[in-house]
């Protein structure tokens, strides 16, 4: 995939990947799209393909300059499971962070945020499994009106100490 970026000057995200050398393709949105099924109906491309970034806050600081937030990336299609989120972090009473801590936290508008170059680096990622299922993932560049295409693999890459796991909805 070529590293075009037809939108003008590169985000974040773009950066991070180019740092790894993780191939990716820039896709433009023709409108600005603040959901998966805007995004995917834009980009002409099945919701699934589309990730969701959800920030989450841990009810407790977890310690060891570990951080209260924590990333799970799924499919566009699918809802995350809370019950399978506290479990994997042992904690029952996790909720999804505020639209505040998301901004503050990842750097991004909610709806942009992108699985990449948060302006914290002490955030861990979880991937929910479907998604290494999918041929090609889009992640937000950023921004609303764009989007990176790469290989799941790659993404999962991507994210520094990232874990697979079953974290949506059954």
């Amino acid at each position: 995939m070529a590293k075009k970026n037809k939108g003008g000057a590169k985000t974040m995200p773009m950066r991070v990947l180019d740092e790894k050398g993780i191939p990716y393709e820039v896709r433009q949105g023709s409108s600005k799209e603040f959901t998966a099924e805007g995004v995917a109906e834009d980009l002409g491309v099945p919701v699934a393909q589309v990730v969701k970034a959800m920030l989450v806050q841990r009810s407790t600081n977890p310690g060891g300059g570990a951080s209260p937030f924590v990333l799970f990336v799924v499919p566009g299609d699918r809802r995350l499971s809370l019950k399978k989120v506290g479990a994997a972090l042992d904690d029952k009473k996790v909720q999804l962070a505020s639209q505040r801590d998301v901004q503050r936290v990842t750097g991004y508008q909610v709806g942009a945020v992108s699985v990449l170059g948060f302006r914290r680096d002490d955030v861990p990622g979880y991937v929910d499994q479907h998604v290494m299922e999918l041929e090609q993932v889009i992640i937000s560049a950023g921004r609303p009106d764009a989007g990176l295409a790469l290989v799941p693999a790659d993404m999962v890459r991507a994210i520094e100490g990232c874990q697979v796991g079953d974290f949506c909805e059954d």
